[in-house]
């Protein structure tokens, strides 16, 4: 609490959280292929893409969205002590992120990809998240001031004050969706089980008050 000559304030900072289970997936897929010579390694890449492409397409789900992160073509070197570096051949690549709101159908676009792109698939990496996280966002935030408004309410009572008129408010950033415990299970018989658990939204806030001494 602070004070000058005429008006007294009080500052307090808020937390609230929303758990919720994530309705979207993120995932990094792709295909590497190596072949001898440059052109060959790129062909081969480009014909596992176009198959990994045909297999989604198969599944026809309209929740399911794709796009080219990365395209690569390297020379594979080797590199021998006292000896000069040797090309082996060559590497070409393609990163895709797959986004999926229909959570229960993870498990077969997961098998597609792997069956369709066979021993030059990769999976680099999942992640879950909202289709709308400014609501969940919200959420957190009415979360937050309530309890910013509880805690300077009561650190005004015990100060013998009444709480005044909202002299500022500041959101305090770095608060991300964080993974909680799983609570649903995606699997299917000789597929890839998926578990989206639950995301918890956490959002704090600073906000000071005039304070006003009862009479």
């Amino acid at each position: 609490m602070t004070s000058g000559t005429d008006i007294s304030t009080i500052t307090v900072t808020g937390t609230g959280s929303v758990a919720a289970v994530p309705d979207r997936l993120h995932l990094g897929v792709g295909v590497e292929v190596r072949r001898p010579a440059a052109p060959q390694a790129y062909l081969g890449a480009a014909a596992a893409v176009v198959r990994v492409f045909d297999a989604l397409d198969a599944l026809q789900l309209q929740s399911l969205r794709r796009t080219t992160r990365q395209l690569g073509l390297r020379a594979d070197i080797l590199w021998s002590e006292n000896q000069e570096q040797r090309v082996t051949g060559y590497v070409a690549s393609q990163d895709l992120i797959l986004s999926i709101d229909d959570l229960s159908s993870a498990s077969a676009v997961l098998d597609a990809v792997v069956q369709a792109g066979g021993d030059d698939t990769r999976i680099s990496s999942l992640s879950f998240g909202f289709s709308a996280p400014g609501a969940r966002a919200a959420e957190a935030q009415e979360a937050a001031w309530q309890d910013a408004l509880t805690r300077a309410r009561r650190w005004a009572e015990l100060a013998g004050c009444v709480l005044g008129t909202v002299e500022e408010v500041s959101e305090v950033a770095g608060h991300p969706a964080r993974p909680l415990l799983p609570k649903v299970i995606m699997t299917e018989q000789s597929s890839m089980p998926v578990e989206p658990g639950e995301a918890e939204v956490v959002c704090s806030v600073t906000v000071r008050w005039r304070i006003q001494r009862l009479e």
